[in-house]
């Protein structure tokens, strides 16, 4: 995983927890959304992972 795409995931983190205190539910509408946003961000991590390490072991 890239460095650009690791400090993207540990801010949206941040900003996921920090909304979550705020709003004091996970099922806010603001809250979701952000969450759905971070799983985009973690997908694509695991996507070009998996990439790589195809790359590596074949």
């Amino acid at each position: 995983m890239n460095k650009k795409l690791k400090r993207k995931i540990r801010k949206l983190q941040r900003q996921l927890v920090r909304l979550v205190e705020k709003k004091g539910s996970f099922s806010d509408k603001e809250v979701v959304q952000l969450s759905q946003r971070l799983d985009r961000y973690i997908l694509m991590a695991q996507k070009s992972s998996s990439k790589l390490k195809l790359k590596v072991c074949g």
